[in-house]
């Protein structure tokens, strides 16, 4: 009885595979498989790459950029121009403080003739300095700054660093001279688009 249940047993059991001989039955329909497997592989391993690179020069670029426009600012044509804007409007400093701190003070029909004399006061020492040529230059050189952080180029972050309070003092002396000689120019949109404007909680109508 029990040698007849051994050999049931041994009868029923399944066939032992031998991977060699699998192998030579299967290979013809896995292989093809296997090969597409391994090319997609490499092919997102080469995509992997080729995007790391991609944003590894991308870094460099915008690094080497952006030191480019910072050195310009600090020399060059654009630095002197810089430079005599910053030492006329210094020698002027008094005259134009004692005309602001009025302001505060001041409504009505005061305060508007006191805002026209700051006006003319400042339109009268571009043409006292010759500043013309100065204020162009350094208007032309923001312009193409904000074009470059615009478009990826330039590093917006490195470039508000450097820049930040040169763009608001100049935005803010020549607002008159922008307004009357080139009325169709948004200087904020130049600067803001360096200089991102500071988020408060409310802001005062006309500010």
């Amino acid at each position: 009885m029990l040698q007849t249940e051994i050999w049931r047993q041994l009868r029923v059991a399944p066939p032992r595979v031998i991977p060699a001989s699998w192998w030579r039955r299967h290979r013809g329909v896995l292989l093809p498989q296997i090969v597409l497997v391994f090319g997609i592989l490499l092919l997102l391993c080469g995509a992997l790459w080729a995007v790391g690179a991609y944003t590894d020069r991308r870094v460099e670029i915008r690094g080497a950029e952006t030191s480019r426009f910072l050195d310009e600012f600090a020399s060059g044509r654009t630095g002197a121009a810089w430079q005599r804007l910053r030492t006329a409007w210094e020698a002027e400093r008094a005259r134009q403080d004692a005309l602001l701190a009025r302001i505060p003070s001041l409504a009505g029909s005061e305060l508007q003739r006191t805002l026209r004399d700051h006006q003319q006061f400042v339109l009268e020492t571009i043409e006292e300095y010759q500043l013309q040529q100065d204020i162009e230059v350094v208007h032309q050189y923001f312009k193409r700054l904000a074009t470059c952080v615009r478009v990826g180029v330039c590093d917006r972050a490195a470039a508000a660093a450097q820049l930040g309070p040169a763009l608001r003092a100049f935005r803010d002396q020549h607002r008159y001279y922008f307004d009357f000689e080139h009325s169709g120019v948004d200087l904020d949109r130049y600067i803001d688009t360096i200089v991102p404007p500071p988020r408060t909680a409310g802001r005062v109508p006309g500010s």
